[in-house]
């Protein structure tokens, strides 16, 4: 009894709390408002490519609109450089991503070009290459969402007579 006393007092074992503007949430809702916080958007992945090329201390980051191609789950972002990114930058920019929360670094098998690793982050995964090309050097970020808060685009209709099917979230 005394367990389920110091349970009540301190919030544990579900139930209902009150809001700082006094509503109150179930714990249903609460796990809702941790499930959508957990799922990344566009916008919070692009904070994390911008903050982890900032670490690199060298450079100019460009990060198109993917929505205009028809992929609004993937963020692309370049990080452009005058010679090939040092081991210091690269290891700045993934020491941020970790700290971000983009887990289960794996360096893939690079080429004399430079050197690539797959993080992943909730229910996105992306490639950071650090590599020296004939258009210039830097490094690059390709992430792609299986879950990014926004419609995929609309498959075509199946025949003329058929409309085309709605969007549909990832």
């Amino acid at each position: 009894m005394a367990a389920m006393a110091v349970m009540a007092l301190t919030g544990c074992g579900g139930g209902d709390s009150v809001g700082a503007a006094g509503e109150r949430t179930t714990t249903t809702a609460r796990g809702a408002e941790k499930a959508t916080r957990d799922e990344s958007t566009v916008e919070a992945v692009q904070g994390d490519i911008r903050t982890a090329a900032a670490a690199a201390k060298s450079g100019r980051l460009a990060l198109p609109d993917m929505t205009k191609v028809g992929t609004p789950c993937r963020v692309l972002g370049v990080l452009r450089t005058e010679d090939r990114p040092g081991r210091e930058a690269v290891d700045s920019v993934l020491a941020v991503l970790k700290a971000r929360g983009w887990g289960h670094r794996e360096e893939m098998p690079a080429d004399d070009a430079g050197r690539a690793w797959h993080v992943v982050k909730n229910r996105w995964e992306m490639f950071v290459t650090a590599a020296k090309v004939p258009q210039g050097a830097g490094i690059m970020f390709d992430g792609v969402g299986r879950a990014c808060g926004v419609p995929m685009p609309s498959r075509p209709a199946a025949s003329d007579i058929a409309p085309p099917e709605p969007p549909v979230l990832p």
